[in-house]
């Protein structure tokens, strides 16, 4: 009984996330590592897994403690305020954006009690989720402010190398504002020792620079002499075995060389065009800075595929393994 449970939330009905949940829970493996609770409507996992032709139970819940944990039998938990619901594949509904957030809220009550020790989330539609009402930014923002949490961050997985970013969902024009010395190593710090908690005593860290040519001594901008080059040298004085900035066209080619073991970005797009071009199964996003990790698709809702039984459930498997990971 030492497995860590995690919660695994449906995301959004209309998109892939209950099918790519059940895929992804007949591996039998995964209940040697983890005990799975899905967070969901019954009766949609019920009507995916028809879809999918799977032998599979569903048996829904009233509590934790009624979960079973085993394998071809799925534990389903229903948040008390989630109505049974009607679903129309491939379709946004402020409906089923509400019934996401509401996973996601029953999921982050049960691990700010202590009783989860971790969440996976399948993919949210942001568009829904604003129709239903819900003025965040993004879910790590609804995530943080359930729980009371300040500071909470992503990280982006692609196999072996792990990133995080400065600048998350803001205009283009304001990341410039973000990198200082401070923040710099802020991130520094927060990948250093996520990297020693999943068993990697000596990480190697790269640092990129925001502009190009890493500013050329100034030249097309003073972010790498003003902050990011003392940023690194803060770090490298606490320890941490950092270096940069590293231009930003070379370093993720350096990194996946095998190279360094992580690499924080200064915004968004600098970290995720690298690493949606790797393969699905390698890559995923790890929200941290709550009361538990939790791993999410770093692709999002799929509603062109939705109830055709396609899709590709290693990128949701990726999320769960490394939400395991840290979970433990």
């Amino acid at each position: 009984m030492n497995r860590p449970i995690i919660a695994i939330t449906m995301g959004d009905a209309a998109g892939v996330g209950p099918e790519v949940t059940i895929k992804t829970l007949q591996d039998e493996t995964l209940y040697e590592r983890c005990r799975p609770l899905c967070i969901a409507d019954s009766g949609v996992m019920a009507s995916t897994i028809a879809m999918l032709g799977y032998k599979v139970g569903v048996r829904e819940i009233a509590s934790l403690d009624d979960a079973e944990f085993r394998p071809g039998l799925l534990d389903v938990l229903r948040p008390p305020e989630l109505e049974p619901l009607q679903v129309e594949r491939g379709r946004v509904s402020a409906a089923l954006g509400r019934a996401s957030a509401l996973c996601i809220q029953e999921a982050f009550r049960l691990a700010s009690a202590g009783k989860v020790q971790g969440v996976t989330s399948a993919p949210m539609n942001k568009e829904a989720f604003h129709l239903a009402g819900y003025d965040y930014p993004d879910e790590m923002e609804y995530m943080a402010d359930l729980t009371g949490c300040q500071g909470a961050y992503s990280l982006g997985v692609m196999d072996r190398v792990w990133t995080v970013r400065i600048a998350e969902h803001v205009a283009f024009r304001e990341i410039a504002d973000l990198i200082t010395r401070e923040s710099v190593l802020w991130y520094i710090e927060q990948l250093d020792g996520i990297l020693k908690r999943i068993g990697r005593p000596h990480p190697h860290l790269a640092v990129a620079a925001l502009n190009v040519h890493a500013g050329e001594g100034g030249i097309y901008g003073r972010e790498e002499i003003d902050h990011i080059r003392p940023g690194i040298e803060d770090a490298r004085a606490r320890g941490i075995d950092a270096v940069g900035p590293v231009p930003a066209d070379s370093v993720f080619v350096r990194a996946l060389a095998g190279e360094f073991d992580g690499v924080v970005g200064m915004y968004h797009d600098q970290v995720n065009i690298p690493r949606k071009l790797q393969p699905m199964g390698e890559r995923a996003t790890i929200f941290m800075g709550l009361p538990v990790p939790c791993g999410t698709t770093a692709h999002g809702t799929a509603f062109d595929i939705a109830g055709q039984g396609i899709a590709d459930p290693s990128g949701f498997r990726a999320a769960l393994v490394r939400t395991i990971d840290l979970a433990q």
